[in-house]
Order: structure tokens, then sequence, then C-alpha cells
């Protein structure tokens, strides 16, 4: 076949230009249908992603043998002809997102994380073939599809940066209002806690110290606080199944038990725990076994940023004490928490299309129940405040995306508006002058802004006309008028400590008089040195012509002797 030998010497050519390679198809495209002129049509587009798919499996199969890789025969180069054809609507715009399905089918996970670096360098060129135009939902489906199997392949615990890099690439390359990736009939993925079974009365006695207590401070973690507690997981799974009365009255009741064992605890690393009521003395081995582990948790918080990652929390009985006395574990049930309340306070619609809301009472409880949360969030060290602050932004966001999800995911791409002539010619008319009005003044948020923009227009005649650069002599006589001690201006408050006006001065000698830079850098030198060489020599003419005036009435009885002599000497005969 013709189209498959051209493939071949493409693939292996990687000299000859991407342009040169379409072009070479598409004319083996049109002999191969008898030199017909026509369009192409489906048919073809058929039997060139065929083609396309038969040499990449060739070229697969040699990237096995030893000593190959799929860089080296040739599967990058194809991959560009396949995109640069679609680009050219040459062939199917599906064509490249096939290719990459094959190719990740037919790799092992180690050789698919190699080969989706050639995915991330194309991503920018995929993506301008993953428009809401209706002619690109095929290769939308399959490019979605190839990506789910990888993340199904993947192992959570053992591939996470791979699945990042998976997940960051169908969120770069999918559309901002794509709609595959959003959960549009809020459906909750249930789950399971699997609790410790009930312990007989006597059993539950002697492990808590007294049958019944609450688990407040100086008070044993009973049974009935441990089934309590984690039971709340269920109604965190599927919270709209919890906004019936019959549901919600109990399920209010033992949010309350928890949030006041939850106040109890003022901090992370405390260690003052919740002991058996009726015990006098702990056992020393249980004793010596929290206090290591306490040790253990505060060694890992002492930096302000360390955390504390827990994959999942331990559901065992023993535990409980210790998770409670754990800051980072109040934190976390508080978020879940926080993210219960939302969902219930968010109005959803049902299979039937009626909205489901929480009534008047509800919404009160609601409410109380949420700033508890936030109040106990703040109190938790290290930085509660800014925790809690940052918890309630993301609420905040994610309460926008569910309005947005609700009223139908409307794209947020919008179509440059068209403009009549005499909008197109009073907008050129505004940006000529500035884009403000006759002695309007713009308020831009930021006095230096401010004072920027309104310092004139916005054309290159308006900067040029205006001469922004002072002479040395304007610019350093309010330093040379300091120097003088009749000013009276403390030493402290002169514009030579002034670090500003010192970089600026010295720009401005570089650029108008360069010695003057050498009496600033002299030992002791200052721009007060500099500022009296400008004006010394103008200072020093005045003086002494001041010295001349005063020396004039001194010389006139000079004058007298001399008139004398004159007067003898003319009536000599």
């Amino acid at each position: 076949m013709a189209l498959v030998a051209l493939l071949s010497r493409i693939t292996e050519e990687s000299s000859e230009e991407i342009d040169e390679s379409v072009s070479a198809v598409q004319r083996t495209l049109e002999s191969e249908r008898g030199g017909e002129a026509r369009p192409l049509g489906d048919r073809d587009r058929t039997v060139l992603e065929l083609a396309l798919r038969t040499q990449l499996d060739t070229l697969l199969k040699r990237s096995k043998l030893r000593g190959h890789s799929i860089e080296a025969v040739g599967v990058p180069r194809l991959l560009d002809v396949a995109i640069a054809l679609a680009h050219a609507e040459v062939s199917d715009p599906n064509t490249p997102f096939a290719l990459l399905e094959d190719l990740f089918d037919a790799n092992v996970v180690s050789a698919a994380e190699a080969a989706f670096a050639l995915v991330e360098a194309r991503a920018a060129a995929l993506a301008q073939l993953l428009s809401a135009d209706q002619k690109h939902a095929k290769g939308k489906l399959t490019i979605l599809r190839t990506c789910n199997e990888l993340l199904r392949r993947l192992s959570k615990s053992k591939n996470t940066n791979f699945r990042g890099r998976v997940l960051m690439f169908m969120a770069y390359t999918f559309p901002l209002a794509e709609r595959s990736g959003v959960n549009l009939k809020g459906t909750v993925a249930t789950s399971s806690v699997s609790l410790e079974p009930v312990p007989p009365a006597e059993d539950a006695a002697v492990l808590d110290g007294t049958a019944g207590s609450h688990p407040e401070r100086g008070e044993a973690i009973d049974y009935g606080f441990y089934s309590t507690f984690w039971g709340l997981q269920q109604a965190f799974t599927n919270p709209m199944a919890h906004v019936q009365p019959e549901a919600w009255e109990p399920l209010v009741v033992q949010l309350n038990t928890v949030l006041q064992v939850f106040g109890s605890f003022s901090g992370a690393g405390e260690v003052s725990s919740a002991l058996p009521a009726g015990a006098d003395a702990p056992q020393p081995n249980g004793e010596a076994v929290i206090n290591e582990t306490l040790a253990v948790v505060n060694e890992a918080h002492a930096g302000d940023t360390a955390e504390v990652y827990f994959a999942k929390f331990l559901t065992s009985s023993k535990l409980m004490t210790l998770q409670l006395r754990d800051g980072y574990f109040r934190r976390h049930v508080l978020v879940q928490l926080l993210i219960f309340l939302q969902a219930v306070s968010t109005e959803r619609k049902n299979s039937s299309g009626a909205a489901k809301s929480l009534n008047a009472a509800q919404r009160q409880t609601v409410e109380a129940l949420h700033s508890q949360c936030v109040a106990l969030l703040k109190a938790i060290p290290p930085g509660g405040a800014k925790f809690a602050a940052a918890v309630l932004t993301m609420l905040e966001r994610e309460e926008h995306w569910t309005k947005w999800k609700a009223a139908g995911c409307a794209a947020f791409d919008k179509e440059a508006a068209s403009l009549s002539r005499s909008e197109v010619e009073g907008s050129r008319k505004r940006r000529s002058t500035g884009g403000v009005g006759a002695g309007k003044r713009m308020q831009l948020g930021n006095a230096s802004l401010t004072r920027l923009w309104n310092m004139g227009g916005n054309s290159l005649e308006a900067i040029g006309q205006k001469d922004y650069m002072p002479s040395l002599e304007t610019y350093l006589k309010p330093v040379h008028e300091q120097m003088d001690p009749e000013a009276g201006i403390e030493e402290e408050y002169k514009l030579k400590n002034d670090k500003a006006f010192q970089w600026k001065a010295l720009r401005l000698m570089a650029r108008k008089d360069v010695s003057l830079l050498s009496k600033v850098s002299a030992p002791n030198g200052s721009i007060e040195d500099a500022a009296a060489a400008v004006f010394g020599p103008k200072e020093k003419l005045k003086e002494e012509i001041a010295d001349m005036m005063a020396t004039e009435p001194a010389t006139e009885p000079a004058t007298e002797p001399l008139a004398a002599d004159d007067a003898a000497m003319r009536s000599e005969p």
C-alpha cells in the first residue's frame, strides 16, 4: 500500500519538514482514488487513520527489540505528522488521540510513563483539537477514555507523580467549561467505616474505667462516644440523606457531643488526656506508650510549617484518646464538618426535579454549628486563624462552582463584541485623549499609579513634550540649602540621608557630570560634597565681591596725601 510505505519513509527521514510530509500524504490520497477531483471524504480519512495506526503498531513492535526505544524508532515523528494532518483537516481530528490510545494500551506502566512525556510536549497542539466544536467531540471522548484507563492502571500510592501529571494534562487540554469532569447529578461516593464490635458491659467498664462517662477533659472515652464519633462518617459521605427530620435531630445531637469534646482541647500537643475517671493511676505500660507516641507527634510538629500527613485514620477504640489529643486529627474532622454543613445548606434537585432545601430551624442550627466549627479551627495551633481563613475561602469558591453547575455549566468563552463605526471612532477618540475627560482625575486604587496615570496623555507625543530629567542645580539645591546652619534642620531629617534621593542623585550625576561621583565616593564623602562642588564657584564669587566692597572705605584716607603732593607741585615755579 502506497500510503503505508509513505508513512514508513516519513518516520525514518526526520529531516523532512512536517508541512512537506502533510502535502505528500495528501497527494498520495488523491492518487489512490484515481485522481478524482473531489474533497477528502470520510472514507479517505478512515483509510488514513488506519494507515497511521498500522504504522504505529509496526514502530511499537520495533521498539521492543533490544537497544531500541519509542524515540529511536520514530514514534514522536509519527505523532507530529498525525497532529499536523488533523490541523490541516486532511485527517479526522480524532486520529492523534486514537494513536495515543494505542500507544498507552500497548505499553506497561513504566514504558507508558516515559511515553507520556511525548504527550506533555505536544499538549498545546492537542488542546487546539479539543475545542467546543461538535467535530471535536469524538476526540474529547477518546482522550478522556485514554486518561481514565491510564489512571485506573496506576497505583494511588506508588504512581502518585504519574497520576498527577495525567490530571494536569487533562486540566490543561480540556476547556475550562468542560462538563466531563463535573459531577452534575451530585452523586455521592458512599463508603463504610469499620468499627469494633460492641464489647460486653463488664469489658467496656474495664476498658473505659467507667461505663457511660462522657469524653470530656479528665474523663474516659467510652464506647458510646466512640461509636457516635465514627458514625458521623456515614453522614459525611451522604449529606442529603440526613436532611430528613427523622435523621436530622439525632445527627445534631451527635455533632454537638463531638464539638463539645473538641472544645475541651485547646490546642495540639496537650499532654492532659482523658484518663479513666475511676482510676487513681494509669497502667505504667499504657502511659509509657502514650507519652512516647506524643513525643513523636510533638517532634513532627516542631516547626510552624510542619504538618503530619495521614493517608487514613485508624478506627481502633484504643487510639481514641490519643487521636483526640492530636490537633491535626481534630482539624481534619472539623474541615469535614464544614464541608458537610455547606453541602446540606446548598439547594439541590432530586431525581424528580424538585429542589431540596432546609427549613428555617435547620438553617439556624447549621449557622450555629458553623460558627462553633470556625472558632474551634482558629484555636488549633499552629496558624489556626490562617488555616480557618483558607478553608473558608476554598468553601466560598466551591459554592460558586456549585452554582455554576446548577445553572447548566455555561461556557466561559465569550465572542468578541461587534462595534459600530461610531463606537469605534468614539473609542479611538478616547484613546487619543488619554481615555479621560478634561479635568477628570482617574483613581486607580494606588497613589503611585494614580499619579503616574494622571501625569499626561497616553500618546508618545505627550511623553516627548515633557522634560522628566531635572538639572543638577535644581535637584541638589535643597541639599545645598540644608547645609546652611541658619536653616535649623536637624542632621537626621536632611535629604542626604534619604536612600531614594541618594540613588536618584547618583543616577543624575552619572548622566550630567561624572566627576561629581568622586566627591561622593571619597572617604567621608556625601551628597553634600557634590552639592558644594556644584554651587561652590558661585558662592566663592559672591564672597569675593562682598570682600571688595567691604575694603573700599578703608582706602579713602590713603588718597589725601597724594592730593596734597599734587597741589604742592603745582605751586612751585
